[in-house]
């Protein structure tokens, strides 16, 4: 099936890693050109080399996006490099593990990098690619976000505040900026991955095991005990959804938040 990526121009922010890395590729192998950042260059180059690897071509940018500048530069780069820009996915993030979770032991400076490290990123980057997606006459920008901004149930997939507070703020931005740049045919969407099997998982996996006193494998069963699915969302499974919405098929799509989560949010979001 034809998505009408071909030759198209992407940015993915946080591509070198992770969920980053699987939707840049993804993208690549649907014949975009992939630009991507991060902070390590030594997984940028390797990411960089296996995009390339699938016949297309790839611009990596080494930065830190917590940096304003950083962002302008960023984009404009990877936009004068291949001539054009039409997809950006907003997936650079921090790493909010170690972040306590109650509000009295929650500091202002660790409120504060939740917001330059995830919201600031995502509205700094989609305001400079917007130039260049005008003069393409249209254009994508997904924005990765997650399940905490839709839920504080209790359990062993429980979100954090502070991982909610970045979260929700993104998929409020979405939506404004989905409203105001519909006229220019530039789709804005958001999508909320639950746990993730990303290279972090093993951490999270093993903070749990100690935390509780039970084995690896048991720590692991218990998490995976809430994901209906029976097995916990791969990158894989949140790029295949971000493709679709950078492709043509997805040409009515936009102000959506949808979920990659195995169904493991039991609450009804009409």
């Amino acid at each position: 099936m034809d998505l009408g990526i071909r030759g198209k121009a992407a940015l993915v922010t946080g591509g070198s890693r992770g969920i980053g890395r699987q939707i840049a590729l993804k993208l690549a192998a649907e014949g975009a050109n992939v630009g991507i950042c991060a902070r390590d260059k030594a997984h940028l180059d390797a990411t960089a080399d296996e995009i390339r690897g699938l016949g297309v071509e790839c611009h990596s940018v080494v930065a830190d996006l917590t940096d304003a500048a950083s962002c302008d530069r960023v984009v404009d780069e990877v936009a004068r490099a291949f001539g054009r820009l039409d997809i950006l996915v907003n997936n650079a993030s921090d790493n909010v593990a170690g972040v306590p979770d109650e509000l009295e032991r929650v500091t202002d400076e660790q409120l504060q990098a939740r917001l330059q490290g995830k919201l600031l990123p995502s509205i700094r980057c989609s305001r400079t690619a917007l130039k260049y997606m005008r003069r393409v006459d249209g254009g994508r920008i997904i924005c990765i976000g997650g399940n905490a901004a839709r839920t504080t149930l209790s359990g062993p997939n429980r979100p954090s505040l502070v991982a909610g507070l970045g979260n929700a703020s993104l998929a409020n931005f979405a939506k404004h900026l989905s409203n105001e740049m519909a006229k220019d045919r530039v789709l804005v969407n958001v999508v909320h991955p639950g746990m993730v099997k990303t290279d972090r998982f093993p951490k999270l996996v093993n903070a749990r095991a100690a935390k509780r006193g039970v084995t690896v494998a048991e720590a692991e069963a218990e998490l995976t005990a809430g994901v209906p699915i029976g097995r916990v969302v791969e990158p894989a499974d949140v790029a295949a959804l971000v493709v679709f919405l950078a492709s043509s098929l997805a040409g009515a799509i936009t102000g959506q938040a949808i979920a990659v989560d195995g169904g493991a949010n039991p609450q009804v979001i009409y």
